[in-house]
């Protein structure tokens, strides 16, 4: 209950930086001005510790820590509270002006960097008026001056809560600046050193040195910004240094990251690609980018006179660059694009795989059901061939009252498989009862019967329907090309066999005929096929178990369960 508790009140106080900030500062104000001589007032050093660990942002605030870990950082705590001094806020005040520093640098927003800068301040004015004088004892402060900043200077601590921010983003590693945090860092080093040496030097007082030093300062600053991004068309030293310091421009590694994140949030390339290009342009060395795939194009941000192109196809990508960039940075920016255009062009393939497999499921479903009613078709003309003949009228009445029911049923089953080609008949049978109704379809064909299903053995009919419909069709197919062909139909132990007595299949047909669409004499050569599919799915095997004249024999095999039991 106290651990989700804390950890609740810690993820409301990392929503509010500024917060955590103006607390830490109290803190560092109460030690700063004499308070770390108090045995009492020491243990405020923890609670500053506290907010900042709450506010850094280097480590993701929700990782959980180890049990060492923990004990090295409560060691940590423990002994810098004993030893704290002056010279430790010193350095102390030195890292924190670093790190508002870097943020500062990643800030997007004004009011959000006023509020960093304002901290900032702040944090200057007790490093130089609050810790300074209590190391070094030529560095005096009037007592009542100093008196009157620990007094006032906390009241502008609200003021900081006034402006907005945002959590720091840690785990895209755009939170904190490095490069400009040991800037601020050194910047700092001087001032204060500065200001101490000045001292002898100039025979001034503290307050004097301070002013000239920060006056100093303050110019070579503005000297150095202004040599660092002139106006006038001059890139300027800021340009040299990036190109030295952005040679290796974005790391490969995050915009790995970057691409495998859009790739699994796009499935379209068009968005995938939008998206990867808008990630680029935020780099602080991209002015915007523009890129055309397809019969699309699209732009993010300014362009300018320094670009940089990229084409893969139909695809072009363009980045449009701050400052001229250096031979480095394009190599390495067209590594970038390359990993942008690749993924791209994957995800492209992938969604035309996706609709050509579509289209194979309909030309798929389509031939099927097109086998089915030539099969139905076939059966038909048999029919009416047999009504034809001279005979008892009796007998051929009796012959179509018990075929045509069977034909309008296969008929019917094969309309709700154009209607709903993704359902499969899963309906079960009784196994001798199917074989009698394939026996009486089949009475006028001139056809051995051999054998019977078990008693009691269920088979799916749709299966059974299918595959003894294509074998008997394509036998009696062959039989009209090969005259005294026979055909012998067998329910055995092993499954349904149906064998015919003609030539053999030729070997690179035979190869083929299950396992892909074949050439066909009398049809689309793919029935077959789909039903050693259907077959395979159900547990069954539908093989070519003879091949060799005079006995052509397929098979279809009982699943390796055993029959399947009555439901």
């Amino acid at each position: 209950m106290n651990a989700g508790f804390g950890r609740q009140l810690a993820n409301r106080l990392a929503s509010r930086p500024h917060l955590l900030l103006a607390g830490h500062l109290l803190m560092l104000h109460a030690l700063a001005f004499g308070g770390w001589q108090v045995p009492a007032v020491r243990l405020l050093w923890l609670v500053a510790l506290g907010l900042f660990l709450i506010w850094q942002p280097f480590v993701d605030g929700e990782q959980r820590i180890s049990g060492r870990q923990g004990l090295v950082v409560i060691g940590i705590a423990a002994a810098s509270t004993l030893l704290l001094s002056p010279w430790l806020l010193l350095i102390w005040a030195g890292a924190l002006a670093a790190s508002i520093g870097g943020r500062v640098i990643g800030s997007v927003q004004r009011g959000e960097r006023a509020g960093y800068l304002l901290a900032f301040g702040y944090l200057i004015a007790l490093t130089m008026l609050g810790i300074v004088p209590e190391i070094s004892p030529a560095a005096q402060v009037e007592s009542g001056l100093r008196d009157a900043v620990s007094v006032l200077m906390p009241m502008a601590l609200p003021i900081l809560l006034l402006f907005p921010a945002r959590p720091p983003l840690r785990k895209s590693g755009v939170a904190f600046d490095l490069f400009y945090g040991i800037l601020v860092f050194l910047v700092l080093a001087v001032l204060v050193l500065g200001a101490l040496a000045y001292m002898p030097i100039g025979g001034t007082g503290y307050i004097e040195s301070l002013f000239k030093t920060s006056m100093t300062v303050a110019v070579a600053l503005l000297v150095v910004a202004w040599a660092w991004n002139p106006r006038g068309g001059f890139s300027g030293i800021g340009s040299a240094v990036s190109h030295y310091l952005l040679s290796l421009g974005m790391p490969l590694e995050q915009w790995l990251v970057h691409l495998s994140q859009e790739s699994e949030r796009n499935t379209d390339p068009e968005i995938f690609l939008a998206a990867a290009m808008r990630r680029l342009a935020e780099t602080p060395w991209v002015l915007g980018a523009a890129w055309e795939a397809g019969s699309g194009k699209q732009s993010v941000g300014e362009r300018s006179m320094f670009t940089h192109d990229t084409h893969a196809g139909d695809v072009k990508l363009t980045v449009f660059f701050r400052h001229f960039p250096s031979p480095a940075l394009h190599w390495h920016v067209e590594w970038l694009l390359r990993l942008a255009v690749e993924f791209y062009l994957v995800k492209r393939q992938s969604l035309q795989l996706q609709r050509l497999g579509y289209v194979q499921a309909i030309y798929e479903t389509g031939a099927r059901v097109t086998h089915d009613v030539k099969n139905l078709l076939q059966s038909l003309q048999a029919l009416c061939y047999a009504a034809t003949q001279p005979g008892d009228p009796a007998d051929v009445a009796n012959l179509l009252r018990r075929q045509l029911p069977q034909v309008a049923d296969r008929l019917k089953s094969t309309l709700d498989k154009l209607q709903s080609p993704q359902l499969e008949d899963d309906e079960h049978l009784a196994g001798r009862a199917w074989w009698l109704r394939l026996q009486d379809r089949y009475s006028h064909a001139g056809i051995e019967w051999h054998g019977a299903p078990h008693a009691g053995e269920m088979l799916p009919r749709a299966l059974f329907d299918s595959v003894a419909e294509n074998l008997l069709q394509n036998a009696l197919s062959k039989r009209q090309r090969e005259s005294g062909l026979s055909i012998d139909v067998t329910f055995g132990e092993e499954g349904l066999s149906i064998a015919d007595s003609g030539s053999a299949i030729p070997p690179d047909v035979a190869a083929a005929l299950l396992n892909a669409p074949v050439a066909s004499n009398d049809g689309l050569g793919i029935g077959l096929y789909h039903a050693a599919r259907q077959a395979e799915a159900m547990g069954y095997r539908l093989t070519l178990a003879a091949n060799r004249p005079g006995c052509v024999l397929f098979r279809l095999e009982r699943p390796v369960r055993g029959p399947s039991p009555a439901p």
